[in-house]
């Protein structure tokens, strides 16, 4: 059975087959249906309630609120700082994410530079997270099956996707290559799917009620701070190297970098329970 992330991926990819379609037909038109969508839910968050009743606080000023939370946040980084389970995972979202942003900008550049029309590709795209969406069915399987080393699975096989795209393109940079680039392209898509609902799991796994939202925003301060670096560097070296080196590039890059955290999480992640320390477990906010 599909759960709520899978319906999102395979609903995100019908979405995006039938952009694609009205993109060929008129490129304003998929812009108006976004609008269209945005005031729609703009609306609808208008009318949220509360689950559970919440107490103003009346004699708290803003800036003793504003005090509180940064004192949270900062035992939030000082525990993910302190874990080692918290700190490696990190470091592979750090990698990994980053990876896929930077490809998320090579892939389209890389069909352009090849000649591929762009309302071709724009349905492309629409196909490939089709693909990634159904790919969650096999979430299940590929846990099963790696276990412990399904992070390794999935970030080793959009990598080496990656080395192939570079390599092939850069040894024959037309149009007859499209077809292996579609495939490593499905295989990227299909690794970054699983992963994002992954994701989502372990970090549940590393909290609790209380803590989630202070550890999970963190978490995704710098994974977004890291994401957004790689980004710009990986976009300004278009302005020395060509599309297919540098997809090569990264991706000879992003092997070396990720060989050496998974190496680093061997000892750090994925243990059985007894086997963390209790800086690895317990998050408590300073007094």
């Amino acid at each position: 059975m599909l759960g709520g992330g899978s319906w999102y991926y395979l609903l995100d990819g019908v979405a995006s087959v039938i952009s694609g379609y009205l993109f060929v037909m008129n490129n304003y038109i998929p812009m108006f249906i976004c609008l269209g969508f945005v005031v729609i839910s703009t609306i609808l968050s208008l009318g949220f309630r509360d689950v559970y009743e919440v107490k103003p606080k009346q004699n708290q000023k803003k800036e003793k609120i504003l005090k509180e939370y940064g004192k949270d946040l900062k035992s939030s980084f000082k525990f993910i700082f302190k874990s080692k389970r918290m700190k490696s995972y990190i470091l592979f979202q750090v990698v990994f994410y980053s990876l896929i942003k930077i490809i998320e900008i090579y892939q389209s550049d890389l069909l352009v530079d090849i000649g591929m029309p762009e309302e071709e590709f724009s349905m492309i795209f629409a196909v490939l997270i089709l693909i990634g969406g159904i790919s969650i069915t096999l979430k299940r399987k590929i846990e099963k099956k790696f276990k412990n080393r399904t992070l390794a699975f999935l970030s080793i096989a959009y990598i080496l996707a990656t080395i192939m795209v570079g390599t092939v393109s850069s040894i024959n940079p037309t149009k007859m290559i499209v077809p292996i680039i579609l495939i490593m392209y499905a295989i990227q898509n299909i690794s970054k799917s699983i992963w994002f609902i992954l994701e989502a799991k372990y970090l549940r796994n590393f909290t609790n009620e209380k803590t989630r939202n202070k550890i999970t925003f963190s978490y995704e301060v710098i994974g977004g701070i890291a994401a957004s670096i790689a980004s710009i560097l990986a976009g300004l070296m278009l302005k020395v190297v060509s599309i297919e080196n540098a997809f090569l590039i990264i991706g000879l890059i992003s092997l070396i970098g990720m060989i050496l955290v998974l190496d680093y999480m061997r000892t750090r992640f994925g243990l059985r329970p007894n086997q963390y320390s209790k800086e690895d477990i317990e998050f408590e906010i300073e007094k």
